[in-house]
């Protein structure tokens, strides 16, 4: 049975999408256009047969080094190992880096995988946010979907809240003018993510998008809600495709800016300063419980970014370069590393006394690892050779490791993953069945969203 949107198209004995796209999309010829575009306009899954339905994504910008987080080489030479130290955590045998001890207490919770690596990657952090966000590499002219548009293509939204966020803004300046991989690309806008556009722990906390203009009330508001209703109704009488295909961004606007109860799962105050407090109370921390509410009040996929530049600021990127690039093992031991240790663990715990963990997929991101050797300013630069992404949540078995690499970090011993794999992973967690889930991809043609198969290990 092969699914594109809601429909379900019987294939011969036998037959797979493997097959399907061999005979390409003639298939799709005795299809009438009308009902080639309703195929186009739904969802592929039943949500209600759909046991897991929430994703938040973690996406450590600049990438964090492995050999000093997560895939320690004590044993390993001064200029490799780094000048971290390792801890044990609650699974024996796994040890990460001591500057995590709140993560050691729930790694049974966590599933690692250390042997992530590309050789397609010229190391730049666009590549790399590209490959693990869309499974692809692209350029501006043949861009794929990032992870929330596909799920919001397939899955539909809950509500009135979009069914993908990314908090608190979207990845900016990070060495070249190429695509991020936040996009919703041929899927169109109406699955473009909605990016707050707002940090969440200032004071003065806004959702840009959610204010109406300076000077508009409530009945203009209205006004200009029922003209865009009346162009609707009028392409829908001249234009049959345009309307199955009718980019909804200007509905789920208004939706957010009058709808009370859904600007309220923006809205931080509402939890208590307890809780505010052990999720840190910077950008991070607070991003990340504004993730839980928009998981918990209907959003399907949540995009975290911990940063939306590598340039002037602490963050992962260690090159420790002397200038805008100036980040060394002090930040990682100061800022970075209990940052991250208190918001991750604060997330997991918050979702599981809420009872939302075992139906939201946690994934933890970076663009790629650091090179072994330090150099010689004693940082580390890009490295595409190997590194560490995680998992949690959903049916995802935590407490163990998939693959290792070398003696010295260098590259997968065993068990390498590439991206894509890691992307695949996300979508089979979600309940998605990858060999008979199809989307409309450009020119309408029904596309394999996904060239990969899942880490089965993360799931047995």
């Amino acid at each position: 049975m092969l699914h594109i949107g809601n429909e379900h198209i019987p294939l011969c004995s036998g037959a797979n999408r493997r097959s399907f796209l061999q005979v390409g999309a003639a298939a799709m010829a005795g299809l009438s256009l009308p009902n080639l575009f309703r195929l186009q306009a739904a969802g592929a899954v039943d949500e209600r047969k759909a046991k897991i339905r929430n994703c938040i994504t973690l996406f450590l910008v600049g990438s964090p080094g492995h050999l000093d987080t997560w895939d320690m080489k004590p044993d390993a030479p001064e200029d490799v190992r780094g000048k971290f130290k390792p801890i044990s955590t609650n699974v024996p045998g796994v040890q990460i880096c001591e500057h995590f001890p709140r993560m050691a207490k729930v790694m049974d919770k966590v599933a690692l995988i250390r042997s992530l690596f590309s050789n397609k990657s010229g190391g730049t952090h666009e590549e790399g946010q590209r490959w693990m966000q869309t499974g692809y590499d692209f350029t501006a002219v043949n861009k794929h979907p990032h992870m929330g548009s596909v799920i919001s293509r397939i899955f539909g939204p809950k509500g009135d809240l979009p069914a993908s966020i990314i908090l608190p803004v979207k990845i900016g300046n990070t060495g070249q003018s190429t695509p991020h991989g936040q996009e919703s690309a041929y899927l169109g806008s109406a699955h473009q993510p909605f990016f707050l556009g707002s940090d969440p722990a200032r004071k003065d906390f806004k959702v840009a998008d959610l204010e109406s203009p300076t000077g508009q009330g409530e009945l203009r508001v209205a006004a200009r809600r029922k003209l865009l209703k009346e162009i609707d109704e009028l392409q829908r009488q001249v234009e049959t495709s345009s309307t199955l295909e009718r980019d909804t961004a200007y509905a789920r606007a208004f939706n957010l800016l009058t709808n009370p109860e859904t600007k309220k799962a923006f809205d931080l105050n509402e939890e208590s300063p307890r809780l505010r407090d052990r999720y840190g109370r910077n950008t991070f921390g607070q991003s990340c419980l504004m993730a839980r509410r928009l998981i918990e009040a209907g959003t399907r996929f949540v995009t975290v970014n911990q940063f939306d530049t590598v340039f002037g600021i602490s963050c992962w990127d260690m090159h420790a370069d002397g200038s805008s690039l100036n980040n060394t093992y002090a930040d990682y031991e100061h800022v970075l590393c209990p940052q991250f240790d208190l918001a991750f663990t604060a997330l997991l715990e918050d979702l599981q006394q809420r009872g939302m963990l075992e139906e939201t997929v946690i994934a933890v991101i970076s663009e790629f690892g650091r090179t072994p050797k330090l150099n010689a300013k004693g940082g580390r630069d890009h490295y595409a050779g190997a590194w560490t992404s995680f998992f949690a949540g959903g049916p995802i078995h935590g407490g163990r490791v998939i693959g290792s690499t070398d003696k010295i970090g260098a590259a997968p011993h065993d068990r390498p993953v590439s991206p894509p794999e890691f992307v695949a992973s996300v979508y089979h967690a979600m309940g998605i069945d990858l060999e008979t889930t199809m989307l409309p991809g450009p020119g309408g043609r029904p596309v394999r969203f996904i060239e990969a198969e899942p880490i089965r290990e993360l799931f047995s």
